[in-house]
């Protein structure tokens, strides 16, 4: 089939070379026995308007002209004449005017040959940034913005959403199914003349929107929505130190005009998990129903800021708002095809080196761990994203409460030696890390996030082993860890003390006990010698229960008690607690001293209460 295509192609193509030569040879054979035929047209603009008879020449020398350059296209022959180079020059000049034109629809009016400004067509709209490195939650609560106003606050005029550089890998991997259906658009496609009102979700800094900081002072007015606290700086300014974002670099500097709160004309922030949250309950009051997509997206910003309404930060209206969404269509199968991250090839290879390499110490009770990847391994120094997810999954493989990771990579053009070298550091810890504040650590270096999660990128500097090193930078990271663990609590500052402890004497018969475990409700009890105090054992409720039925009412405690029974001393720290509670699943540990007296009890209670689960109240 192929082969008879070519076959006719080169069968027109031979037709039409043998038409081009015979009008070529009858053009040719004209114009010598017609001498006075004129080979060039007067111009307008010197010898004045053009008579009938040269419109008429004009018209003829055109087809001319094209007749001898498609003869010049079709023949071999090296021979060529003036009309052959005119028509040629005459015809790219007009494809490349035909280009500028038609490249310059969108872009900014150039003049005319005249001088006179080409018109511009003008698309007033409104543009709703999200921050860089886009997530989920940026890009749902952008979504939400939009629809809020192009069905409420500013029908009048679309609403278009702006990704200003990056997205994480879930997020690239959502959008290559759901591109279509999300009122996105791009820089070059937007003038920024054009643009009425800005929008801002998820940040409250003007370098967070990369490029599109360029663009505020057009706006008739900007819009902040934010969930972060306004009060911390690395919303609004970073140090004096050089900071990158972790993709490609970009610096940026401290700056008082860097807050977008300064130049705001509405300000929202709130403390809620989710800057999504904020825009779907405005979505729930104006009673807009979002689709079934869009719905679904809200859902997943929303899980990626709470982790699936398990941080700290969750609130109730986080759960509502989730559940509006789910109640509006959100699809759950689409919610658990895109909320779970999938480590790639390159995230598997930098998780794998990194749990041959991590080295974890016990700081005051807590496992802290870090690693640095990449810094000798030339053959893999590009950036790697996605590194978040890897961090999280080596915060669990390794059963840490904090974990730092450390990885290096090159950025800039040229060779290896030309381009600058950078360390990103992502920071998780879980909530036993009790006073660990991962975002002020990043802040220190130009990044931040959240108390138990947050990033940032330094470029390194100096010696290998330096202060300003990758390796030195991550020790330095390390140390601030350290130095904001607080002083592990022992046994002795909660325990329940001796005199609050209901005891049982190894000399009380087993009726006896049994109305102490019935008039106090006790489940289990310690037995004490009655002229020592010494702890000798552990009386519970089923023995005293099965000795009652088996007769033995009358026989003495020391008979039943039961004396293998795991004791500490008061200077034990929480965390040995813990274990110990965990490991042999016993529920009160009683504190002795040096000689074996009672001086206290430790229950799951005490252990709640340090780690304020709950509410004090109901303890």
């Amino acid at each position: 089939m192929k082969r008879h295509q070519r076959n006719q192609n080169q069968h027109q193509m031979k037709t039409l070379a043998v038409w081009c030569l015979f009008h070529c040879s009858a053009v040719t054979a004209f114009l010598s026995t017609n001498p006075s035929f004129p080979s060039r047209i007067p111009n307008p603009s010197t010898s004045g308007p053009l008579t009938s008879q040269q419109t008429e020449v004009s018209s003829f020398r055109t087809s001319i002209r094209f007749s001898s350059s498609s003869s010049s296209l079709c023949s071999t022959s090296p021979k060529a004449t003036t009309t052959d180079v005119e028509a040629d020059v005459d015809n790219s000049s007009t494809t490349s005017e035909r280009k500028r034109k038609k490249k310059n629809i969108r872009g900014k009016p150039k003049p005319k040959k005249d001088g006179s400004p080409m018109m511009r067509i003008e698309e007033p709209c409104n543009v709703v940034f999200t921050h860089t490195n886009a997530d989920f939650d940026t890009l749902a609560a952008a979504v939400a913005l939009s629809l809020l106003w192009s069905q409420k606050t500013y029908p009048e005029r679309p609403t278009h959403v702006v990704l200003p550089r990056g997205v994480h890998p879930v997020v690239q991997r959502f959008l290559a199914f759901h591109k279509h259906l999300l009122p996105l658009r791009g820089f070059k496609t937007i003038l920024p003349e054009d643009v009425h009102a800005i929008g801002v979700v998820d940040a409250q800094s003007a370098s967070r929107i990369g490029r599109g900081k360029s663009w505020l002072d057009n706006a008739r007015s900007i819009h902040v929505f934010d969930h972060h606290d306004p009060h911390d700086p690395s919303e609004t300014t970073n140090d004096s130190k050089k900071s990158s974002n972790k993709k490609d670099g970009e610096t940026t500097t401290a700056d008082s005009s860097n807050s977008l709160i300064d130049m705001a004309t509405e300000v929202v922030i709130d403390m809620v998990g989710s800057t999504t949250t904020l825009l779907v309950e405005r979505l729930r009051d104006a009673g807009i129903k979002p689709q079934p997509h869009e719905a679904t997206l809200f859902v997943l910003g929303i899980r990626a800021d709470t982790g699936g309404l398990v941080y700290e930060s969750t609130t109730l209206r986080d759960a509502s708002a989730l559940l509006w969404c789910l109640e509006q269509g959100a699809s759950q199968t689409a919610i658990s095809e895109f909320a779970i991250s999938r480590i790639g090839e390159d995230q598997r290879y930098v998780l794998n080196l990194a749990l041959q390499n991590t080295e974890t110490t016990i700081i005051r009770g807590l496992r802290v761990s870090t690693v640095l990847v990449g810094e000798d391994d030339d053959e893999h120094q590009e950036y790697v994203a996605g590194l978040a997810q890897v961090c999280e999954e080596l915060l669990d493989l390794t059963d840490s409460d904090v974990f730092v990771l450390g990885a290096t990579h090159q950025s800039g053009k040229g060779g290896s030696k030309d381009k600058a070298q950078w360390v990103s550091l992502i920071g998780r810890a879980s909530p036993r890390a009790v006073g660990v504040d991962l975002n002020q650590i990043m802040r220190t270096f130009g990044g931040g996030g959240h108390p138990k999660a947050a990033a940032a990128a330094v470029r390194c500097e100096g010696p290998a082993d330096g202060e300003t090193s990758a390796r030195g930078t991550l020790r330095a990271a390390t140390k601030m860890v350290e130095s904001q663990i607080p002083e592990q609590l022992v046994a002795s500052s909660f325990m329940a003390p001796m005199h609050v402890l209901v005891t049982v004497s190894t000399e009380d018969s087993v009726a006896f006990a049994r109305e102490v475990f019935e008039g106090r409700r006790l489940k289990s009890a310690p037995v004490i010698d009655p002229t020592t105090n010494q702890f000798k054992g552990s009386l519970k409720l089923n023995d005293l229960v099965k000795a009652i039925r088996s007769g033995r009412s009358e026989d003495k405690v020391r008979g039943i008690l039961r004396s293998s029974v795991n004791t500490v001393l008061p200077e034990t720290p929480l965390a040995d607690l813990e274990e110990l509670m965990v490991e042999k699943g016993v529920g009160r540990i009683p504190v002795v001293d040096e000689e074996g007296v009672l001086v206290g009890l430790v229950t799951r209670t005490d252990l709640l209460r340090q780690h304020k689960l709950y509410d004090a109240a109901n303890f």
